[in-house]
């Protein structure tokens, strides 16, 4: 019987993000709400030949097994020890991540659904996000659609209205969406879609349709809501699309939105801080760094790659300076004329 009950509380998921092969088992919850987060990307496979294993346990956190470790660094998420080659991830005594020496099998102990869930969801995106980079497929910051000439990305600061935009494209049932967040581009200078769940403040929650909406709470941030890829996966752009246009958006306290060409070489620095650095885009450092300065040399390679993909999308695209005011409406209808 107990036997029974512990199969009965243990869910697994396998996962195929562009050959990068994840499977996800044990705390049902958890489980299922990083299956959410990634179903675009959701695999039928069984999963027993997955590059990355990742086992979620519903417990208290076994720090006392782990003995006497000094600290390796720290982020405002977490504490990072490391053990030999064993890395542990220590989300302030609240949920634990331990990572084999090789990396392809993590551990999660957690007790708090929502911490758990977001240690778990943080892992994917930074593995993930890795993987991308060894294929050549670098992430790029910005909302991109896709229209009937090709690809529109559009790079807005945090907070400048990129998730509002996104929502009001998603009403237009002749644009198609790429990603709202970080669209990967090749060496082509192609979007290529990344689909993940959008995260909504809470003040915007209102915007949000009816059904396939969840809460999340985050650790050291206010709660989101997540608006989940059923909702819209029908308007999804399943393929590579050329970078057409490339709109470098700035907030106004007006009402107007205004669009003006601008010369290519104006969108370097906002395609260097938003795809080569990659400021808005999570990296997840507790997963990166493992060897001190041989890591940070290791970033070298992904940084020419992201500048290739990027000079290459430039090289075909035109350039736009985007004014976005507090009319939602005149924002969409003003980025809309690049998508006829």
């Amino acid at each position: 019987m107990a036997l029974a009950t512990e199969r009965a509380q243990t869910s697994r998921v396998a996962l195929n993000v562009y050959g990068l092969r994840i499977r996800l088992e044990g705390w049902p919850e958890a489980i299922e709400a990083a299956r959410l987060d990634f179903a675009w990307f959701e695999s039928h496979e069984d999963g027993d030949d997955a590059d990355l294993r990742v086992r979620v346990e519903c417990r208290e956190p076994d720090f006392d097994g782990f003995g006497e470790i000094g600290a390796s660094f720290i982020t405002p998420r977490n504490v990072v020890y490391q053990d030999g080659r064993r890395k542990i991830v220590d989300y302030f005594g609240r949920a634990v991540a331990v990572v084999d020496p090789e990396g392809h099998h993590v551990l999660f102990q957690g007790n708090d659904l929502s911490i758990t869930h977001e240690a778990v969801y943080q892992l994917l995106v930074s593995r993930v996000g890795e993987h991308l980079e060894k294929i050549g497929l670098p992430r790029l910051h910005g909302l991109a659609l896709s229209g009937r000439e090709g690809a529109v990305v559009i790079m807005l600061p945090s907070g400048g209205g990129k998730t509002t935009l996104g929502l009001r494209a998603l009403q237009d049932a002749d644009v198609k969406l790429l990603s709202e967040d970080s669209a990967l581009i090749d060496h082509r200078g192609s979007l290529h879609p990344f689909p993940l769940r959008i995260g909504v403040n809470a003040t915007d929650a209102a915007k949000l349709p009816q059904g396939h909406v969840r809460r999340i709470e985050r650790m050291e941030l206010h709660p989101k809501f997540a608006l989940e890829i059923a909702a819209f996966e029908d308007q999804i752009e399943r393929e590579p699309q050329p970078l057409r246009h490339i709109v470098i958006g700035r907030r106004s306290l007006g009402l107007n939105a205004t669009l003006d060409s601008l010369p290519r070489r104006a969108a370097m620095p906002t395609l260097f801080r938003e795809a080569v650095v990659g400021v808005g885009v999570y990296q997840g450092m507790e997963w990166l760094l493992q060897h001190g300065m041989r890591d940070v040399v290791r970033q070298v390679h992904p940084a020419l790659t992201r500048s290739r993909c990027c000079l290459a999308g430039l090289r075909r695209a035109k350039v736009w300076r985007m004014t976005v005011g507090r009319d939602h409406e005149r924002n969409w209808a003003t980025l809309r004329q690049l998508l006829d």
